[in-house]
This record gives C-alpha cells, sequence and structure tokens, in this order.
C-alpha cells in the first residue's frame, strides 16, 4: 500500500508544464506566461511580469503596455472526464436511474482548476464501449479522469479497458476516504489517465490531492497545492490510525488564530457537508485522535490560494 505522497509523487514524476504557445492578449486570461513581459525606457529595461504569473485581467494592461498584441503562454490543458455505468444518468433526466455526480462535480472541478474541460458519458457497462470512448477522446486529451458510480463491476471495467489501451497501475494508497486509485499513460502519445473512486466524496477528495496539482502542472504554475496551515481544533477528533485521513471542516478564525472544527457528523446526509465543508483536517498515518485545543494542519479549500 503506498503513502498519499508516494502516490502524489508517481503522479506528478516525469509530467511538465505543456509546450508554450502563442495566444491573443484577450485570450490570454487564466494562462501561466511562458516568457518576461518588459518595457524599454531611456531608464533601460523594466520587467513589468515575470514568466510564471497568472495572468489576470488587471495584468492584461501592462501587457498591452509593453506592445505585445500576443503572448506566449501554457495552454490550458484539456481534460476529458470519462464516466462509466449503465445505472448512471444525466442529473435531471431520469427517476429510475442514478444521477451521475462524479460526472458534473469532476468536470466542473477541472474548470475550476483552470482546465479546458470535456465531459463524455455516463457510459453504457460495455467494454467495448469503454474502450471506444477512450480512443476517440485521445486525440483532444492532455489528461482524462475516469470515475464510475457505486458499481464495483464497473470499476473492473475500467482497469481492464485502461490495462489493454496502456500502461495503467492500480493500487491502494493509504488514504480515508477515497484508497482506491489507478494512474498511468494510455494511447500512441502516453496520455496521462488518473481513476478516482467511484463515492462521490472519495472522488472529490483525490480529484483536490492528486487531479488538481497535476493540472496546475501542466499549466505551469509552480504552486500546485491548497495552503495548508495549522490551526486550533474546537472539538476531539478521531481517526482510522493506518491511513492519513481527510476531515471535512469549517475553519474560521478566534483573536487572529485559525480554529477549525470538523463538520463530519453535522448533517444527516452523508454528501451534505461537501457543500458546507471550506477545509480539510489532514490526520496523519498512527494518529488515532487529537484532543480539543491542539493544534492541527488544515488543507484550505474554495480559493484561499495555494502554495
Amino acid at each position: 500500500m503506498r503513502s498519499v505522497s508516494e502516490h502524489l509523487d508517481a503522479v506528478l514524476s516525469g509530467v511538465n508544464a505543456l509546450e508554450p504557445l502563442e495566444v491573443g492578449v484577450l485570450g490570454s486570461v487564466g494562462c501561466v506566461l511562458a516568457q518576461d513581459v518588459s518595457i524599454s525606457d531611456e531608464g533601460g529595461e523594466h520587467i513589468l511580469l515575470g514568466r510564471g504569473t497568472t495572468i489576470a485581467p488587471r495584468h492584461i494592461a501592462l501587457i498591452a503596455a509593453a506592445g505585445l498584441g500576443r503572448v506566449s503562454v501554457h495552454p490550458k490543458p484539456r481534460v476529458v472526464v470519462v464516466t462509466v455505468g449503465s445505472d448512471l444518468a444525466d442529473p435531471g433526466t431520469s427517476d429510475e436511474l442514478r444521477p451521475d455526480i462524479n460526472g458534473v462535480a469532476l468536470t466542473s472541478a477541472a474548470t475550476a482548476a483552470g482546465a479546458m474541460t470535456f465531459r463524455v458519458g455516463p457510459l453504457a457497462s460495455d467494454e467495448d464501449t469503454i474502450r471506444g470512448a477512450i480512443e476517440d477522446q485521445l486525440v483532444r486529451a492532455d489528461l482524462i479522469v475516469l470515475a464510475c458510480g457505486m458499481n464495483a463491476d464497473d470499476y473492473d471495467l475500467i482497469v481492464a479497458v485502461l490495462r489493454s489501451l496502456g500502461k495503467v497501475e492500480f493500487t491502494r494508497v493509504a488514504m480515508q476516504p477515497g484508497g482506491a486509485q489507478g494512474f498511468g499513460v494510455v494511447g500512441p502519445d502516453s496520455t496521462p489517465v488518473l481513476v478516482v473512486p467511484g463515492s462521490p466524496v472519495g472522488a472529490l477528495l483525490s480529484f483536490d490531492i492528486f487531479v488538481r496539482p497535476l493540472i496546475r502542472r501542466l499549466m505551469g504554475h509552480t504552486k500546485l497545492h491548497y495552503r495548508m496551515v495549522d490551526a486550533r481544533l474546537e472539538e476531539a477528533i478521531s481517526g482510522s490510525n493506518e491511513n492519513t485521513d481527510y476531515i471535512r471542516a469549517a475553519i474560521t478564525r478566534h483573536v487572529g488564530v485559525p480554529v477549525v472544527r470538523s463538520i463530519e457528523h453535522d448533517e444527516h446526509h452523508p454528501l451534505a457537508g461537501l457543500g458546507t465543508a471550506d477545509a480539510l483536517i489532514v490526520l496523519n498515518q498512527g494518529t488515532q485522535s487529537i484532543a480539543a485545543g491542539q493544534m492541527v494542519t488544515v488543507i484550505q479549500l474554495d480559493g484561499q490560494g495555494d502554495e
């Protein structure tokens, strides 16, 4: 069984930023600069924006001031999200089938991370159908993310198809939730592919820990992960001891000190906490419990910055 850090290293190993290309200034917002933007005057040359800057609307004025109509950037990666399951349907289209929660959630998460996204599925639980769909997507994908519903047979189908298309490793990662992980490359261009768990909670956690950093590396970012801070624990919590536990939480400040509270058991529905959590408490392997008032490591979500 791999640790979280070991699997993250495997996912990011050998993956570099996409090759730069020139785009029009107005199409560069959200991309990462692959060049310095400078201006010259009698005092010499002045760098207005350094390479590696994520271009925001406020930066466009500086690019224009440098007299540039086009600028070299790392393009936004094309991420294809594929979901599998004959028991799944687009949300709102069927009362008899389960809504494809993972398909819409992962696509939205990839878009929020800065990618150009495409959603495929839900596909029928058929090996030939899945293989054909993946092969069709290889022409436009810089990264493929696959998920299914809660049906274990669909996960087995994904495993069989990917192993026939490339070199993909499936392993258990010592994390809770979301221990079942797959990663590798498929197709003639060795396109990266990740497989996340079927549980929506585990799928979205896997996205935050593994997929989002990979997308940001492809984009040319140097800060890949959400910001982590130390916070004082409001109430005692317990972990599984053998895994790294990620506990959905809410973070506030008291007299300038971050204070965090688990919301895992606040809601009646198991998915409800996804909408109210703005942080994740991280309990490392070997931790069974932490008392109230102790300091814990917290991942800040929802636009709290990256590191």
